[in-house]
């Protein structure tokens, strides 16, 4: 059996039926099967379960469009009656999203999006917000149904692709406290490129006076030098890197590539 999306809401016209939409989108294009319910209480529909595409412009219409191979409306009066139906919305389909309240009486879903609404809440939406996965502020706009689309598969760890990945920062510390990042060391190299701490400023797009606190900060907390001037002659003045320099560089790009392979092995 496949996994299970409800989206629920403190109220009508937050944004439901568009967060299913684009949900459906994007787990199709990635290859996904997906069905769709959409439950709704006598009043707003018939009192009966109706699939298939529908009518141009209906919400069953739009699910189908999006991609759903498999889409159901459900028109009931009352929870008995909706349990009773509940065996008719299961399907051979990756995902089932449901758009519904009140399944939630009746089913524990692997993923669940609440869209809340400070003016109102009806009856059927008391104490939804605390279960969520995922509560949002409705009315969800269009951009907004795109990003939730977007990141609810990998918090669900479905598809190929996640939104989200493990990062860090590489630092080189001295004596436990970071000491060169990879502004620092990127001064240092366009310095050792361009043997002139001005020009180096312009290559990394650091004020001139920046990069001159930075680097002579550097070799205050290292008490030795990361740049010698040459005196000016025939061939003209210019700064070059230290020895030391030299050595500071290697180690980070070695370490920057190791720190790069972790990175890279690890998971969300």
């Amino acid at each position: 059996m496949g996994k299970s999306i409800v989206v629920s809401s403190d109220s009508r016209k937050l944004g439901k039926t568009l967060i299913a939409e684009r949900l459906i989108k994007e787990l199709a294009s990635a290859a996904l099967t997906v069905a769709c319910v959409k439950l709704s209480r006598a009043g707003h529909g018939p009192s009966r379960i109706t699939s298939g595409k529908g009518l141009a412009g209906t919400d069953t219409c739009r699910f189908s469009e999006a991609g759903a191979s498999e889409v159901v409306f459900f028109g009931y009066t009352t929870i008995d009656e909706l349990a009773g139906s509940v065996g008719e919305f299961v399907f051979p389909v990756d995902i089932t999203i449901f758009e519904s309240n009140s399944i939630l009486k009746l089913l524990d879903p692997d993923f669940h999006i609440h869209i809340r609404s400070d003016s109102q809440q009806k009856q059927s939406a008391e104490g939804l917000e605390p279960r969520a996965d995922l509560t949002l502020d409705g009315p969800v706009s269009s951009e907004g149904a795109d990003r939730i689309a977007r990141l609810v598969p990998g918090l669900m760890r479905v598809g190929d692709y996640s939104p989200l990945s493990i990062g860090g920062k590489h630092w080189l510390n001295l004596h436990g406290k970071p000491l060169f990042g990879e502004g620092r060391m990127d001064l240092l190299k366009a310095v050792r490129e361009t043997g002139s701490i001005l020009q180096a400023a312009g290559k990394t797009g650091i004020q001139y006076k920046r990069a001159w606190v930075l680097l002579h900060d550097a070799e205050q907390r290292l008490g030795a030098k990361l740049l010698f001037s040459d005196r000016g002659g025939a061939g003209g003045g210019g700064t070059r890197i230290t020895p030391l320099a030299e050595t500071l560089l290697k180690i980070w790009e070695k370490s920057e590539e190791d720190f790069n392979r972790m990175l890279n092995r690890l998971e969300v």
